[in-house]
């Protein structure tokens, strides 16, 4: 069966809370030290429960993004990384990995970084996601970027989240904070994951750091990651 025939028939779990879609007969993704390794089983069990975010929220541009590009592009075989932050939107490990967006042309190149950190795919609860966009006049696509959250500028900025029973999301949205990207060459194709024909996937490592402050769902949230983490990325290279 098809990725995406499963996440049509993931969409039957939107009748029952997310507790339940990812429930005790899931097998879970491979931990070993540091790494987690996505399985088939736990990827079905990321996109239900996405599946149920993004229904339980009708509207909410941010979290169809969140899903659309990033969460549902993982596949099983492709590994995260353990980072520790300083955070206080949870005590749970973080497993960070990244997705790379890149279109070389001769005009306006760019860029784009998605780095997302997950408690447990199989249960998911909380997401650090931060994300940055880079552009270049000629030639070939940015291979880094540093920028300041609520600088004016746009071009890094983040989110924390924390998903309930029924799909239910509490966000906070970062209002100052950095973050910097800096992507290694390409090693490798993507396991798992067969790309439409105008996309090419290949995995490099993403070098990040960053600090966010964000608000909202009546209060503030923080996480920081100030040394820099070396973390596995998937690379999606557009052809024009």
């Amino acid at each position: 069966m098809s990725r995406h025939s499963k996440q049509l028939l993931s969409a039957l779990c939107l009748a029952v809370a997310v507790a339940a879609c990812g429930s005790s007969d899931v097998t879970p993704p491979i931990v070993a030290g540091d790494q987690l390794t996505f399985t088939g089983a736990s990827i079905n069990s990321l996109d239900s429960t996405v599946q149920v975010i993004v229904q339980a929220n009708p509207g909410n541009s941010t979290l169809k993004s969140l899903a659309d590009s990033t969460l549902l592009v993982l596949s099983a075989g492709v590994q995260a990384q353990r980072v520790k932050i300083s955070t206080n939107l949870t005590t749970a490990p973080l497993y960070f990995i990244g997705i790379h967006r890149t279109i070389n042309r001769t005009t306006n190149a760019f860029s784009t970084w998605t780095l997302v950190g997950i408690d447990d795919p199989s249960h998911l609860t909380n997401i650090v996601e931060v994300a940055g966009f880079a552009q270049a006049p000629t030639g070939a696509a940015p291979t880094s970027l540093t920028g300041t959250i609520g600088d004016g500028n746009g071009a890094v900025n983040g989110r924390l989240l924390q998903v309930a029973n029924g799909g239910a999301v509490s966000e906070w949205a970062a209002t100052a904070g950095s973050a910097s990207f800096l992507s290694d060459g390409a090693s490798g194709s993507c396991p798992g994951y067969t790309p439409p024909p105008n996309i090419t996937c290949t995995m490099e490592r993403m070098h990040v750091h960053f600090t966010l402050t964000a608000t909202g769902s009546g209060g503030t949230k923080t996480a920081t990651q100030t040394e820099v983490a070396d973390v596995p990325a998937m690379r999606l290279t557009y052809t024009p």
